[in-house]
Formats: C-alpha cells, sequence, structure tokens
C-alpha cells in the first residue's frame, strides 16, 4: 500500500464567508472567517502565480507572434494556444486590478497582442488552434479550432471593455471578422467540431460540454443567420440524451445531488470555461434552465464522485478533488466522474478543477487549495501543477496505475492557469463577469439566445 498525504485543518466547518473578508482588519473578522484566512491566503497565491504565467511566457520580443501564450510550461516552448492567448487576454485586467502590473503595461501588453491576431492567418475568421510562439504560424497539422477561437475572442473582448479605445476598436473588427455560419453544419443545425484545409469540417459540437460561449458570441455577431437555433438544438439533445432529470447519490453519505444536465465525460472544466465570461448567476434561458445552479450542483456531484472512490485511489479524499482534463501517469485524456454516460478515471487529480471552483462550492475548494499548497511535488514557479496521482489503494484494483505511481506532472498548462486566474478573480471582484457582460455584442447574443432576468 502506497502512503497518503493527508493535511489536518483547525477547523472543518462549514461556512458562508464572504471574498472581501481578507481585507478587514483581524479585529473584524468571526473566527469562521478567520479559521480560512490561509486557505484565502492560499488562493491568493495562486491568483498572482497563475497571472505570472502569462505575463512571464508569453512572447515579449519584436516578432511576428507577439503576445502568443504558450501551450505549456516548461514543455513545448515553441508552441502557443489560441485559446491561452485568450485566456491571457482576460488575464491582463486581472493583473491591474490586483496590482500585479500597471495599467499602462497591460494596455501594451494587449494592444501588442491585438495587432498579432489581426495580422495572423485565420480561416474565414477563425484561428488555428496551435501555432508557433514566434511567427504565428500552424503548428502541429493543427485544426481550425472553433472552440479556440471563441475562447480568445471572450478574452479579447474582456480586454476591450476594460481599456476601451483603440483596443475596443481592434477587438471589434476581429470580432466581426469571423463567419460563424461557415462553421455551421446547416442540416443539423450543430457546430462542427473541427476544420482542416485538406480535410474539410468533422464532427459536431452534439453534446452540452464547454461551447456554450459559442452560442452566445455567434448570436451577437449581425451577420450570423441561424439565431438561437443551434443553442435550442443543443439544449434539446443534451436534456434528451443526457437526462436532465437524474441525480447522482453518493454512496458514503446517501447525498442526492439534484438533477442536473451533465456534459459527456463528465469534466469539470466544461462548467467552468464558458462560466469564467458569462455571468449566468441571475439569469436563465427561455425554459428556464438555469446553467450557474447546473454547474453548482455538477461541481458538487463530483467532488462526491472521489469520496465515493476514496477507498480506491489515494489521490481521493475531501481535500483531494476535482476530476477534469489535464495530464495523466500515462497519457492526456478528459478524465471525468459520473452521471456521465462516458466518464473515466484512474485517482488523477488536476488541482485546477477544484481550485477554479471556487464560486461553485467555496469552502471545499479552498480546503483543497489549502492541501496543495502544502505538497511540496505540486508547487512550480507558476503555481500548482497540473496534475497528480498517488495510485490505488490496493495495486491489484488498478495495476497499470500502481506501476507509475505516485505521479506528479512537472507541467502547468496555460489554459489551466487561465480558468484559475479568471475564476479566482470573479470570487474577489467580479471583474472578469462585468466586464464581458457589458458588452454589447455579448448582451445581444443573450437576448438572442432567450436569456432573462431571473
Amino acid at each position: 500500500m502506497k502512503p497518503i498525504y493527508t493535511i489536518l485543518f483547525t477547523s472543518m466547518l462549514v461556512v458562508s464567508c464572504t471574498s472581501t473578508s481578507s481585507q478587514l482588519p483581524s479585529s473584524e473578522l468571526n473566527s469562521s472567517e478567520l479559521a480560512l484566512q490561509p486557505a484565502k491566503e492560499a488562493l491568493y497565491i495562486e491568483h498572482e502565480k497563475s497571472f505570472d504565467f502569462f505575463w512571464e511566457t508569453t512572447t515579449t520580443a519584436s516578432v511576428p507572434g507577439f503576445g502568443l501564450s504558450r501551450d505549456r510550461w516548461p514543455g513545448n516552448p515553441t508552441i502557443a494556444s489560441i485559446a491561452s492567448v485568450g485566456f491571457a487576454l482576460a488575464a491582463i485586467p486581472s493583473g491591474v486590478e490586483q496590482g500585479f502590473i500597471t495599467r499602462e503595461e497591460g494596455q501594451s501588453r494587449v494592444l501588442g497582442t491585438l495587432n498579432t491576431l489581426k495580422n495572423m492567418t485565420r480561416v474565414e475568421g477563425f484561428y488555428y488552434h496551435w501555432v508557433n510562439m514566434s511567427t504565428g504560424a500552424r503548428e502541429w497539422n493543427s485544426e481550425v479550432s472553433i472552440i479556440d477561437t471563441g475562447l480568445m475572442l471572450a478574452g479579447a473582448i474582456v480586454a476591450a471593455e476594460f481599456f476601451g479605445g483603440e483596443i475596443a476598436t481592434l477587438v471589434e473588427e476581429i470580432y466581426l471578422d469571423v463567419n460563424w455560419d461557415w462553421y455551421v453544419n446547416s442540416s443539423t443545425k450543430q457546430f462542427y467540431m473541427s476544420y482542416r484545409p485538406n480535410e474539410g469540417h468533422r464532427g459536431a459540437w452534439d453534446h452540452f460540454a464547454e461551447q456554450i460561449i459559442l452560442y452566445v458570441l455567434a448570436a451577437g455577431n449581425p451577420n450570423y443567420s441561424y439565431g438561437d437555433q443551434l443553442y435550442k438544438k443543443i439544449r434539446t439533445t443534451s436534456i434528451s440524451q443526457n437526462n436532465y432529470v437524474r441525480g447522482y447519490t453518493s454512496i458514503k453519505t446517501k447525498e442526492v445531488v439534484e438533477p442536473f444536465i451533465y456534459s459527456y465525460d463528465g469534466s469539470l472544466f466544461q462548467h467552468q470555461f464558458s462560466h469564467a465570461f458569462i455571468d449566468f448567476r441571475n439569469i436563465v434561458d427561455d425554459q428556464g434552465i438555469d446553467w450557474f445552479e447546473n454547474a453548482r450542483r455538477a461541481t458538487r456531484a463530483n467532488y462526491l464522485y472521489t469520496q465515493d472512490f476514496s477507498h480506491r485511489y489515494l489521490t481521493y479524499h475531501p481535500s483531494s478533488w476535482g476530476i477534469s482534463a489535464g495530464d495523466g501517469p500515462n497519457e492526456y485524456r478528459a478524465y471525468g466522474a459520473q452521471p456521465a454516460k462516458a466518464n473515466a478515471h484512474n485517482g488523477t487529480i488536476v488541482p485546477y478543477a477544484a481550485v477554479a471552483s471556487i464560486n461553485y462550492l467555496e469552502y471545499e475548494s479552498l480546503m483543497a487549495t489549502l492541501n496543495y499548497a502544502s505538497i511540496p511535488q505540486l508547487q512550480t514557479t507558476y503555481g500548482f501543477a497540473d496534475a497528480y496521482n498517488l495510485g490505488p489503494v490496493d495495486d491489484a484494483y488498478n495495476q497499470t496505475i500502481a506501476n507509475l505511481t505516485p505521479w506528479y506532472d512537472p507541467h502547468v498548462l496555460g489554459i489551466d492557469k487561465g480558468i484559475t486566474t479568471l475564476m479566482i478573480e470573479n470570487y474577489r471582484t467580479e471583474l472578469i463577469w462585468d466586464m464581458f457582460m457589458q458588452n454589447q455584442f455579448v448582451q445581444d447574443g443573450l437576448s438572442v439566445l432567450g436569456f432573462v432576468p431571473k
């Protein structure tokens, strides 16, 4: 049997605390808030280090790839991810808000990045998934990616609203250049999954995942001709295929999570990426679907799933949870939890998943953050490593993983640091939500899709 690392907390009370409590003198904090101060400090350190990933590893040389952000660190030093660029653009207002950088520094970086994006090779306005850090040229025979382009646009919109002026003008030009109709399968009324020049369009976004933001961005574009059709199609497909009325019952506690729409593989990032930008807390769609509450329930189910399997895997316990996409001992994959019908897990925990759940399960997220901060092997220059796996409780349960563990990922990933930065900023100030939601194209898109105040 392998050793299990645990951490004892002086207080394990479930409390309700505010994100502003760390700014108050100790004399004005109650005992419950004081007990959570170490966890909040760990959270804010992770915030700054995650921001530093974008600020320090992005291309800043006077080359065509200025402002492009790395896919991962320290590996793949020449590869940028367009989604990572989007997270970097949204992270810069966070850095200014928290005093990590000056407004002038942030504005200069954003402007240079947008000029790079304006001049890069695009197909119908869409960007290649992976590009060269220095040249901006396509790498790895990568696809023209609708989801990565969408995340880039979302981050650019946040920067546009924060800085205004020339930056807002450039973002509007880039946004309006995207021909969303070109990426639609007109027969199925679904977005294709990918496009390569030598292959054409492939696959389909045919179930609920991280792509809700695409429907909002597309519907807000005045040149888009499908209105709310794709959103309604995915909503209907998800409800019928993924069984909206199904809840998840915890074996140990018998706690029943209320029904929620779950993704195909049950990865937590699918309930986070769109939500980092769209503030779903006070809106519902025309059928009354509350996507924020849906994400909270999905996060709770993911948490309970790790507890139910803690007798199988050493990595799973109350302060170590979050099954999502990330590196593993033998592969990168979208790890997930039930009730997803195609979920797979092997004891791998990706710390960002719990940390970025701070707006859904505050206490459990804080306890996980404090735990991860106590594990030396998870510490990197840019915060928590992407993943770790301590192995099975009994090697016979999963001999393959037993032979590869305990394992700690030496890398951090741009999209992981991005969702961490943005969700913590929303927890502290709601800045990312506020900036994105005040954009007129976003408001138009939500209106077209039928979203209304609760």
